[in-house]
Formats: structure tokens, C-alpha cells, sequence
């Protein structure tokens, strides 16, 4: 049998340095946490979400579209990870696709989904693009692991052009007390047990709730889309507030 005072001790040291990245969102750790978790990433995702990350991607999209108003737009899918959403955004009609991301990992498969796509590895702080570039930027529950969130948003604003926009899914906390309490306690204590069937990085299903706990979300995060520029921004939650899209106009 397994012991159980080390078993313990490992979840205690798994939980500190969650904690701990949770505070710094350091580029290399975040990076090697994502390179980690790579070859699961997707079934995870799918599973553990229950199938409602197809419904939130199709919503940004959706979104998009309305936006847009039959422009062939130019796409940029910031913390692309594994390329679902920037699959997704492929399905606008005229769209042309880049992906960036932090992890090479994540790039590589990526890279197998969407062969016709490009992909660039990169910071979300320092967007490897010139001004003006894009109708759209689009990042997918990336958005709270970057290590400057105001930096960030400014890039986003800089690389989008006139009247386009910006378009950010991330997972939220509902604000409705029951719904809160059996969400918390799914994410905190089931998520992660369920993860380490999949995979051996438990350590990033740690630190997920802690990272959504800690995020700025609904009327909280709107300023640093504002101050960044932007001069209309909006939410929407989705699927009884457990996801949230944020949606900012240039």
C-alpha cells in the first residue's frame, strides 16, 4: 500500500505551488505547465466540461459573426493552446486564421488539428505582429494565466484595427449561492481527482480553480479592457455562469 503521509505531503506541495503560480503567472512555469498537460489537454477539456466547451466556442463565434457584418476577417487567436478555437473562427466565412501561443507542446498539436493554419509560439505581452494587423482577436481561457493582464489588453487593442474586436472566453464563478457552493466544490475537490485519471500532471487541475477564483471577472475585468483602449466592452455569462464571454469593441 501506498503511504499516506507522503501522499499527503505531495497534495500539500502540489497545492503551495498552484498557490504560489496563482501570484507570479511566471512565463516559464505557466509554459511548462501547458507543455505537461499537452497530450490530454483536449479529452479534459471535453470531459470535464461535460461537451459545453463545443457550445462556448460556437458562441464566440456566433458572436463574431454579428460583429463583423460580412467582413472577411483577419484572426488572431491568442493562447490558441491546442487550436479548438481557432478552428472554430476558421468557419467564419473568408476567414484567415493565425494561432499564438506560449507552449510549443500545445503548438505541436495544434499544428496536426490545423495543418492549413498558422501557428506562432509566443508572449500575449509582446504580440509578434505589427499595429493594425487584425478585424479580430480571439483567446480562449487563456486569457487569466497571462503574467501581465494590462499589458495584454493593450496588445490586443494595438494589433486590432479600426472598429474590430476583441472576443475573450474564460471560465467564471457563478454568483448565485447554491450553484456557487455545488461549482466550488466540483472544481476543488472533483475536478482534480478526476484529472489524475488522465493525467500525471495533477498539478495543473490545482491550479485551475485557484486561477478562476483569483481572475477579475464581469464588471471587474471590463476596466483593464477599457483602459487599454477599448471604447465599448461587454459580458455575457453562459451555461448557469460558469463561463463568461467578454467582448470589446476598437
Amino acid at each position: 500500500m501506498g503511504n499516506p503521509t507522503k501522499s499527503k505531503m505531495a497534495t500539500t506541495d502540489s497545492t503551495k505551488i498552484a498557490e504560489s503560480l496563482v501570484e507570479t503567472k511566471s512565463h516559464q512555469h505557466i509554459q511548462h505547465m501547458f507543455d505537461e498537460v499537452a497530450p490530454t489537454y483536449d479529452l479534459l477539456n471535453h470531459v470535464l466540461s461535460m461537451g459545453t466547451d463545443f457550445y462556448w466556442r460556437w458562441r464566440a463565434r456566433q458572436k463574431a459573426k454579428s460583429l463583423l457584418n460580412h467582413i472577411e476577417p483577419k484572426v488572431l487567436d491568442v493562447a490558441t493552446g491546442t487550436g479548438d478555437l481557432a478552428l472554430e473562427m476558421t468557419k467564419l466565412r473568408g476567414a484567415s486564421v493565425t494561432g499564438l501561443d506560449l507552449s510549443p507542446e500545445m503548438l505541436v498539436i495544434a499544428k496536426k488539428k490545423c495543418p492549413d493554419l498558422e501557428f506562432r509560439q509566443g508572449k500575449a505581452e509582446s504580440l509578434p505582429f505589427d499595429d493594425q494587423t487584425f478585424n479580430l482577436v480571439t483567446a480562449g481561457f487563456g486569457v487569466r494565466n497571462f503574467e501581465n493582464l494590462s499589458k495584454g489588453m493593450q496588445e490586443f487593442y494595438r494589433v486590432l484595427k479600426p472598429g474590430g474586436a476583441a472576443i475573450i472566453l474564460e471560465p467564471m464563478v457563478p454568483r448565485q449561492a447554491i450553484i456557487k457552493s455545488l461549482y466550488m466544490f466540483y472544481f476543488k475537490s472533483v475536478l482534480p481527482k478526476l484529472a489524475k485519471l488522465f493525467t500525471k500532471s495533477s498539478f495543473a487541475y490545482d491550479y485551475l480553480p485557484r486561477s478562476v477564483e483569483a481572475f477579475p471577472q464581469c464588471e471587474r475585468f471590463l476596466p483593464y479592457l477599457t483602459q487599454a483602449g477599448f471604447n465599448k466592452a461587454e459580458f455575457y455569462p453562459m451555461t448557469f455562469e460558469t463561463a463568461i464571454m467578454y467582448v470589446a469593441v476598437k
